[in-house]
């Protein structure tokens, strides 16, 4: 079951960096991220009762990405969330150049066999 606030359920928490955040708090942001000129008829209760709900049912699943937090109606983010593959671009990476130049010299290689005429 996935809610269409999945996303921003999981970025408001991360901006509390691992400490447990109260549902309406949680539902406060996301309110205001959504509500704009064009947003509609979308009220606060609505979001903060799907909101509510989501984080409760999924808070009971092991492999779900949200804990509940120390205090009732209080929820977190999983540290697993937090951490993802960082790449370096920084550094040069040696293995890729060589694999280019030994491509390249075998294409050329196969081209000088191929060569019918002068």
């Amino acid at each position: 079951m996935r809610n269409k606030y999945h996303q921003d359920i999981i970025e408001v928490l991360k901006e509390a960096d691992g400490r447990s955040m109260p549902v309406r708090l949680i539902a406060r942001h996301i309110y205001n991220k959504k509500v704009g000129l064009f947003a509609g008829n979308l009220s606060f209760n609505d979001i903060y009762q799907s909101v509510r709900f989501y984080l409760w049912s999924q808070s009971n699943r092991p492999s779900s990405p949200f804990l509940k937090g120390d205090k009732r109606g209080e929820y977190r983010v999983r540290r697993e969330v937090f951490f993802q593959m960082e790449l370096d671009f920084q550094s040069p990476c040696t293995d890729t150049s060589d694999k280019k130049e030994s491509s390249i010299e075998k294409t050329e290689s196969h081209l000088e066999v191929f060569q019918l005429f002068d």
